[in-house]
């Protein structure tokens, strides 16, 4: 797998410090409020953890060692960064160095952390999706960008990430498709510019000059952003619909149906019309 160097990269700078939940780090976001801990809830099992997502840990380690597709194998207690769990009972983890990796939960003690974390004594200080980007985006406001809001993001249940170039000439089209969905209740829209090489600044002033205020990833984090969340499959322009903890409720490459695919999927998560409560306490 390409750039598997700059992906470990972006993912110490982003997932690393979780778990020890500093509050005095600067580089995460913080969220003082947060508590995902509910000693009540039932116990996480591996036929009920996929939907107990709240408690989905940052990290997990491999409980018996795990050989990979392409041959490479990953030896007993390797620890990675949980980047989602999958409907089939796999996990998604990257583990820096030795890659981007599916591994069954059952190899893993994805469940042991996530009761851990439900109990309390492992500490998760926030949506892990939310957590991870965060106030790595800034804002589109045609000016010298700016740190996101990230506090804000503990009101959204969905999070659509656009995978697009802002130089294409497409790119328009797909920013005025995607406009109606700026201020739906309940979901925040974030880009990671394709293509990089373009200061942060440009592509602020682009989306504020197509009037499409999205947040977007700082240019050099875009790129392994990208590999981390997209399955290879998926090509960018795409668009991918997740919860605050990164499950996917919809995903796609970028074509003309897809805007209208797109806004029933997120009609079915959020309703029409329909307002949740905040993840948040």
């Amino acid at each position: 797998m390409k750039l598997v160097a700059n992906l470990a990269l972006a993912l110490a700078l982003t997932f690393a410090p979780c778990e020890a939940a500093r509050s005095d780090d600067s580089a995460n976001p913080g969220f003082s409020d947060y508590e995902a801990a509910d000693a009540t809830a039932p116990p996480v099992t591996e036929e009920n953890v996929f939907a107990s997502e709240r408690f989905w840990p940052y990290r997990v380690a491999l409980t018996e060692s795990f050989q990979s597709e392409t041959g490479r194998t990953l030896r007993k207690g390797l620890i990675g960064v949980l980047i989602r769990m999958e409907a089939g009972g796999s996990a998604r983890i990257d583990f820096g160095r030795h890659g981007l990796i599916e591994v069954p939960i059952a190899l893993t003690d994805l469940v042991d952390r996530a009761n851990q974390v439900r109990t309390g004594t492992l500490p998760k200080s926030g949506p892990n999706f939310v957590w991870a980007v965060g106030n790595r985006m800034l804002e589109a406001n045609g000016g010298e960008p700016e740190p996101a809001l990230v506090d804000a993001m503990l009101s959204k249940w969905a999070f659509l990430a656009v995978f697009a170039d802002p130089r294409a000439e497409s790119f328009p089209t797909l920013a005025a498709a995607l406009l109606p969905l700026r201020h739906r209740e309940g979901l925040e829209t974030f880009l990671f510019p394709q293509g990089g090489g373009r200061p942060d600044v440009q592509v602020g002033e682009r989306l504020k000059e197509l009037g499409w205020t999205v947040p977007f990833a700082r240019d050099h984090l875009s790129e392994p952003y990208t590999e981390t969340l997209l399955d290879e499959a998926t090509k960018p322009p795409a668009v991918l619909l997740q919860t605050p903890e990164g499950r996917i409720l919809f995903a796609s490459a970028w074509v003309p149906s897809t805007a209208d695919r797109l806004t029933k999927a997120i009609d079915r998560e959020l309703g029409a019309g329909a307002v949740k409560a905040p993840i948040g306490p």
